[in-house]
Parts: C-alpha cells; structure tokens; sequence
C-alpha cells in the first residue's frame, strides 16, 4: 500500500509562462478561477500563454463557500473542461480546488500574491456566506503545478507577503504542539508526519531570517524569494505531509473564532491575525521565553501583539463566550485539552 502525500510541481522566477504554455500543451479545455485584481495583474502574460487553447474566464466572488463553487460548477458542466487553472490570493485558488475536484479534474495554479499555501495544500478553506469560517474541505492530493512569478508578487500590495510570513510562522509553532502533544500522550506518529515536523522548523526559519529585509527591500533579492517560496511552497508541503490532528492548533482556531465579529475578515488578514494567534498559543503554553523572543521581529514588521490591535474591545466583550467557544471549539482544537478559562485569561492579558 502507497502511502498518498503528493507534493506539487512548482517552477519559480524562471520564465514561469513559457513552463506554463509547455505544461498545458496536452489540455484542450481550460476554466480559469480568477478575480478581478488576479486576472488584471497577469493578463498579458496569461493571455499570451493561453494564445493557442479555448480557455473560459469564471470570475470568483471573494469569498470560498460551497454554493458559489456549485454555481461555478454548474455553470461550466457543458463545456467539459479538462483542466482548472486557479488564479489569485488564498480564497480563489481554495474556490477553483472545490469546482476542480467536483469535476475530478487536474488543476494548476498561478498565485498572484502570496499570503497561504492554498496553491500547494490539498485542502481549502470554506466560509459561510456571511464570511465565519464553516470548514475544511479536504483533498486525496494538492493540485498539480504551481507557475510563481516573482515580479507578479513583488508587484502585489505588501501587505499579503506581511500576513503570509504570519501565517507561514504559525505552522511551526501548531505543528510543534500538537506534536509535542501527540509524544506525552504516547500516541503513534508515522513517517511523513515524522517528515513534516523536521520540515515545519523551516517555516519559523526562513521567515526569522530574511522576513525584514524580504519586506522592506524594494528589489527582488534572494531573501524575498525564499519567504515567497516558504509561504507558498514549504507551508503547504509540510501540511500535505502531518496528519489531519497536526495540522493547525490555537493560532489559527484564535482567527476563526475571532471571525465571529465581521470586522475582522473586512480589516484584517488572516495569517496577520494568526500571528497574533502565535502568542497566545505561547503564552497558553508556558513558553514565556520564545514569547519575548518573538516580539522584537513583530515589532520590526508591526505585526499585532495584543487583542486591541485586532479587535474593537467592546464588540469583542459583546460576544466573548462565542468568540471562546469558537475558538475552543473549532476543528484545529477538536481531541485537544484547552481550558476556556485561561484561553480567556490570556486573550486579555495580550
């Protein structure tokens, strides 16, 4: 029996739309996710690739939820298309991975910011329409290609590549507990977990390393390019090698519950609210040191270090029992021991 922990193919800053052109040669048929920003910041280049294949543009509706990936679907059924090509931030590339998968067809995809690993991890992560998180919808493997062009993502506003190094820290950090959590319980962890979890540490690496100069230096440099590779690439091949349960922890299960209140998915990010997630995650767990340890970098890259910086103070008193039952609730807490009181006790101190 094969153990299933496909990786995706991915071509960087290396005439990534000539590699394009070559991988579509053998598709006929091409539906193309996209939103509006994403396919005006590629069109050329697209359209250039594209010059010789029937292809249909389906425009996405910013959010990820099941129905508007049914009206997609069904609203390309006739064509019988034979490849997905995805293009865009986290929630596009998530939507075109549901209608993909619902026609059981291969999918690439061509991110024009980085901000998730959503181009290399075989899940997506579906909302409901009123923009509170519903769930994850899981895949058998990752989508096949991924094409990244670093001057489309030096090119995008900065503040994704900013919440994307947010986001990319926290996989360390979840991998690390529920890992940790997984040892004292004395339960089994098998070899791609194994794997995943001596990969995770680059996460917190790369992005301790070269983040500040990658962010503030104008120019495409080597280090830009190693946080873009560890935002798109090395994030979601450590997802798709960890089980389900090691997947996620507090820092991400802190955004969901937060999602609660509108304000936070209309001004806010997710990895940026997630890497507020990370402290709160330390603190809970004792790890008061590698807590100061971090702050000096969140103050250099002016990520969010108390509640007040990512919530209105009294909507969130208004709805704090939701808020901690989201959170302690939620799917990334789901058979993991989390007290309501000191998670409450926490989010207030920061």
């Amino acid at each position: 029996m094969f153990e299933n922990f496909a990786f995706t193919s991915y071509c960087v800053d290396m005439n990534i739309w000539g590699e394009l052109k070559k991988s579509i040669e053998k598709y006929n048929k091409i539906l193309i996710i996209t939103g509006e920003k994403s396919f005006a910041a590629v069109k050329e280049n697209l359209l250039n690739a594209l010059s010789d294949k029937y292809f249909e543009i389906k425009k996405y509706q910013g959010e990820c939820t099941y129905e508007h990936a049914d009206e997609i679907y069904k609203s390309s059924l006739e064509e019988n298309f034979d490849l997905v090509l995805g293009v865009g931030g986290g929630k596009a590339i998530d939507t075109a991975k549901i209608v993909a998968w619902k026609m059981k067809k291969d999918i690439f995809i061509v991110p024009t910011i980085a901000s998730t690993c959503a181009g290399t991890s075989a899940l997506s992560v579906v909302y409901n329409s009123d923009s509170t998180f519903k769930e994850f919808c899981f895949y058998d493997a990752p989508p096949k290609k991924i094409f990244i062009d670093l001057e489309t993502i030096k090119n995008s506003p900065s503040k994704y590549i900013w919440a994307g190094m947010g986001d990319t820290l926290a996989k360390f950090y979840e991998v690390r507990i529920k890992y940790e959590y997984m040892i004292s319980k004395n339960l089994p962890v098998n070899f791609p977990s194994a794997m995943g979890v001596k990969l995770s540490s680059l996460c917190r690496d790369l992005i301790l390393e070269n983040g500040e100069k990658a962010f503030y230096e104008k120019n495409i440099t080597e280090e830009f390019k190693k946080i873009v590779l560890a935002v798109l690439v090395n994030t979601g091949m450590v997802s798709n090698l960890v089980d389900e349960f090691l997947n996620g922890a507090v820092a991400h299960s802190v955004f969901y519950g937060l999602t609660v209140l509108p304000r936070i998915e209309k001004e806010h990010l997710h990895g940026e609210v997630v890497a507020f997630g990370i402290l709160v995650q330390l603190v809970m767990e004792g790890k008061q040191k590698e807590y100061k340890e971090l702050l000096p970098f969140y103050k250099k890259m002016k990520f969010p270090v108390k509640l007040s910086d990512v919530v209105v103070m009294e909507e969130f008193l208004e709805k704090e029992e939701e808020i901690l039952k989201e959170i302690l609730n939620g799917p990334d807490l789901q058979n993991f021991d989390f007290d309501m009181s000191r998670l409450k006790e926490t989010l207030v101190s920061l």
